[in-house]
């Protein structure tokens, strides 16, 4: 894959102006949310900085960081550029990108961050705004991948060995420049005298949630939340004396930033009809509560905003560290309800017939059908590891199967993946299967932040010897079948619409579930820890455009109902005269 030219320094220093010339997306309100602060330029701040812990993954990993607090107010931390830099480093730096770094450079009303890449993000403290040149490139992880990477497994191990991918002929059409006006949400980013100080919380959304990181403050310490999963602080942090009621400079500041991060991140505005958030939560009637002091009250505004009115399924209100979740009451949102119902149907109609335990691989007769609920990635080196010892692991499976469906002898001339109660997860394992399926796998993702175009190509290695060759794939070998339903969502959904665009594999069952955005993950100022459909969507093209799978994929041969999917012996006749076969092998 060729690289970008990377944007030098000294271009950098010598155009402060680089936005002025380019295409930009600004993200900023309809109207001026809630503003604590109407006269700004001439006030000056009164900056009490504490020194408190920053735990990172677990309680034993643990660091000290400054943080600023602005004119008395406890509960809402600001960091300096330099203790943002420095935690940005520490932990994003890693053995699979030791390389990573931030450079700052002050003038005047202007900071400047640059990635190693060359890649920077401007700060503009006067405008209250941030700048990026170009998004998705400031927070690729390395400069080795494409400018959305989905595969996210290094190619090539420690000794340079080639492993699992072969990213091959990928393009990219790179996005506009974004302007965050943080300033319009009633937000403010500080320099007095010589300090720059940002609020710690728009640092986890802007910058650490691209990351699947986020910050939560509970007035003594930060905590990093990784992936939406705080289990491991939860002893620690929890805090069953937090103050009943939410300090008002504190209940404004999470409103917007929330609506700021919202608008900046949620995936599907457009097909949602969203505005901003600011509006959608005055039309739903729920901005007042998202205002109040009482946290339960605003919690239970957040989470019926999110659970109701959002509704797509990967965008969940997974908890909040102060309040109790059995205090949040559902109001049993329609596409939740729905998927609930598909879910428990195919999951009863397969009960009848394997219990609660369906083998991961099977045959039957001259067709093989492998089985797994949710695409995982457990990170086994499978090099050194047997497969078999692994099949709930997605990788595992596959190169079992793959391994069976060959082997010497094989009666196997039909392969069917089965996904109707798949639920999706990890895009990675996903590429895989589409590589083991149709060998030059491909996933097209669009940014609908900065409007970046990604198309990701790749090869796997199923075989483990190291080359990414035809040997690596069923295509051409074997008819390929793919079983979809309702529940086959977010990656069940993704394999399915690149598996048919192929046209190579034939989709077999009902619609699938839909689900487009690759899931971000967002912490709020009072700590609440949400799930998001990111501004991400995986896409299918077509006559060089981009399309959204968020809709679903439909089949080309329709199996009516729930129990026809796992009567396999009577399916595999169906298969086999659909496919013109008049007889089967041996069952």
């Amino acid at each position: 894959m060729k690289s970008r030219m990377k944007i030098t320094a000294v271009f950098i220093a010598v155009s402060m102006t680089f936005l002025s010339g380019c295409a930009q997306v600004n993200i900023n309100p309809s109207e001026t949310v809630v503003s604590s602060d109407a006269v700004r330029e001439s006030h000056i701040y009164e900056i009490e900085e504490k020194t408190v812990p920053l735990y990172m993954g677990s309680p034993d990993q643990k660091v000290e960081v400054a943080l600023a607090f602005m004119d008395g107010v406890q509960d809402v931390p600001y960091i300096s550029v330099e203790n943002f830099k420095y935690i940005f480093e520490e932990i994003l730096e890693s053995p699979s990108n030791p390389d990573f770094a931030v450079s700052i450079e002050k003038d005047g009303e202007n900071v400047t961050l640059t990635r190693e890449s060359g890649y920077p993000v401007r700060l503009v403290f006067d405008e209250d705004s941030i700048e990026f040149y170009d998004l998705d490139a400031f927070f690729r992880k390395t400069d080795e991948t494409t400018l959305i990477d989905s595969v996210e497994i290094p190619t090539v191990n420690e000794e340079g060995q080639p492993q699992f991918f072969e990213i091959t002929d990928s393009y990219e059409k790179y996005g506009q420049a974004v302007i965050i006006n943080v300033g319009d949400y009633g937000i403010d980013l500080i320099h007095q005298d010589d300090g720059y100080y940002l609020p710690l919380h728009l640092v986890s959304d802007i910058f650490m949630s691209q990351y699947d990181l986020g910050f939560i403050y509970n007035g003594s310490a930060v905590y990093v939340d990784g992936d939406g999963d705080f289990s491991a602080f939860e002893d620690l942090f929890y805090n069953e004396d937090y103050p009943a009621r939410r300090s008002k400079e504190l209940a404004e500041f999470n409103y917007n930033e929330l609506c700021l991060a919202l608008d900046y991140l949620y995936g599907l505005k457009s097909q949602h009809d969203i505005t901003d958030f600011d509006i959608m939560y005055t039309q739903t009637g729920l901005k007042d509560s998202m205002l109040s002091e009482d946290p339960a009250e605003s919690c239970q505004a957040l989470y019926e905003s999110i659970d109701v009115y959002l509704d797509d399924l990967h965008s969940s209100y997974l908890k909040n560290i102060y309040v109790k979740n059995d205090r949040l009451k559902s109001k049993h949102p329609v596409s939740a309800m729905l998927s609930n119902r598909d879910g428990e149907r195919f999951t009863s109609a397969r009960a009848e017939y394997y219990g609660d335990s369906v083998p991961g691989y099977e045959e039957i007769g001259n067709t093989a059908y492998i089985t797994f609920d949710q695409f995982d990635n457990k990170g086994i080196d499978y090099y050194t590891e047997k497969a078999e010892d692994h099949l709930d692991d997605t990788m595992g499976l596959m190169i079992y199967s793959f391994e069976q469906i060959t082997r010497d002898n094989s009666p196997i001339e039909n392969v069917v993946l089965d996904l109707s109660a798949n639920i999706g997860g990890a895009v990675p394992s996903a590429a895989y299967v589409i590589a083991m399926f149709i060998g030059d796998g491909s996933i097209s993702v669009k940014d609908v932040t900065s409007n970046a175009l990604v198309t990701q190509n790749f090869k796997a290695d199923l075989n483990l010897d190291r080359k990414f060759d035809d040997s690596d794939t069923l295509r051409g070998k074997y008819n390929l079948i793919c079983l979809t339903s309702p529940v086959s969502f977010s990656c069940a959904n993704l394999v399915p619409s690149v598996l048919k665009n192929s046209h190579e594999v034939i989709l077999l069952g009902q619609t699938s579930g839909g689900g487009s955005c690759m899931v971000q993950h967002l912490t709020t100022a009072d700590g609440s820890i949400l799930q998001l459909s990111g501004p991400r969507l995986m896409s299918y093209t077509k006559n060089g455009s981009f399309y959204d799978i968020d809709r679903g994929v439909e089949p080309d041969f329709i199996i009516p109902t729930a129990r026809q999917f796992y009567d396999r012996k009577n399916l595999t006749t169906y298969i086999n005269e659909l496919l013109g076969k008049t007889e089967d092998k041996e069952q």
